[in-house]
C-alpha cells in the first residue's frame, strides 16, 4: 500500500510505503524541499507512480516518476506526458500534443503504443479498475436528510444511544457492518466514531477515531482483503482483522 502525506502550512509532503504481511511502515527518500510538487498517483506491480506539475497555479499534472516501492529508487520516467490511468496492458498517460493517450509499459516507462482514444483508454482503466479493486471495500456516505442516513442513524441510535449528525459512512462484509458516524460534543464540535456490528446486530467495537472536528469527511476507512483500515487521532494507521 502507497500512502502520501501533505502538510499545507509547511508546504511539505512525505510518500511511505505499508507493507501488509508485516505490517511495516517505510518511507520513502525523497529530497524534502521537493516533495511539495510531487504528489502521488497510484501504485502497481511493485512501483509508486508519482506525478510532477506543469502549470503548478492550477495544479496541472505533468510528468510520470515510477519508484520502487522497497527502495524508493527512480525506475523511469516520461517528464512529458501526465498520468490518466492503469490497464490490465500498462500504464495509460496524456500525450498533451497529440490530444490522445499512450500505453507505457508498466515496468520500463517506453511507449508501446501511440494514438490511443480517451474513450478507448476509459472502458480499460475502468475495466481493469473492477478486477484490481475487488479485494477492497470503500464505505458508502450518507449524508443527513437522506433517506439511507435516517435508517442508519436510527439503527445507532437504537444501539448506542447517540444521535448521529451531519453524516454516516456505511460498508458491509460478508460477518460485519461497520459504520463510521459524527456526535455532537460539549465544545460544540464534531467527534467521529468507528462502530462494527455482527450481521445480529452485536456491537464488536466503538470507537473515537478522531475528536472536535469542525466538519465531516469522507472515506474515513476502507476495507481490504477482510482487513479494516483506519486513521486514528490523524497520527496513527490502525487494522483491524474482520475474520
Amino acid at each position: 500500500m502507497a500512502l502520501e502525506t501533505r502538510d499545507a502550512d509547511l508546504l511539505l509532503a512525505e510518500f511511505y510505503t505499508l507493507d501488509l504481511s508485516q505490517h511495516l511502515l517505510s518511507k520513502l527518500p525523497f529530497p524534502a524541499a521537493k516533495n511539495w510538487w510531487l504528489g502521488l498517483e497510484d501504485a502497481h506491480n511493485g512501483l509508486l507512480l508519482l506525478h510532477g506539475y506543469g502549470n503548478r497555479q492550477i495544479g496541472e499534472h505533468k510528468g510520470i516518476m515510477a519508484y520502487t516501492s522497497e527502495t524508493g529508487e527512480l525506475q523511469w520516467e516520461q517528464p512529458e506526458l501526465a498520468f490518466y490511468g492503469v490497464s490490465e496492458e500498462g500504464v495509460l498517460a496524456f500525450d498533451t500534443e497529440l490530444q490522445n493517450l499512450a500505453l507505457l509499459n508498466a515496468n520500463t516507462g517506453t511507449i508501446l503504443t501511440k494514438n490511443v482514444s480517451v474513450g478507448n483508454g476509459a472502458q480499460q482503466v475502468a475495466a481493469y479498475n473492477a478486477i484490481r479493486s475487488q479485494d477492497c471495500i470503500y464505505p458508502m456516505l450518507y449524508l443527513q436528510g437522506e433517506a439511507y442516513f435516517t435508517e442508519v442513524s436510527n439503527f445507532v441510535q437504537y444501539s448506542l444511544q447517540v444521535s448521529p449528525v451531519k453524516g454516516i459512512e456505511y460498508a458491509e462484509t460478508d460477518k460485519y457492518v461497520i459504520v463510521s458516524y459524527y456526535a455532537e460534543n460539549k465544545e460544540e464540535k464534531l467527534d467521529n466514531w468507528l462502530a462494527v456490528f455482527d450481521l445480529d446486530g452485536k456491537l464488536i467495537m466503538n470507537e473515537q477515531i478522531a475528536h472536535t472536528l469542525s466538519g465531516i469527511g469522507s472515506d474515513t476507512f476502507i476495507i481490504f482483503k477482510q482487513k479494516l483500515y483506519f486513521i486514528r487521532q490523524r497520527n496513527s494507521l490502525v487494522v483491524y482483522s474482520l475474520k
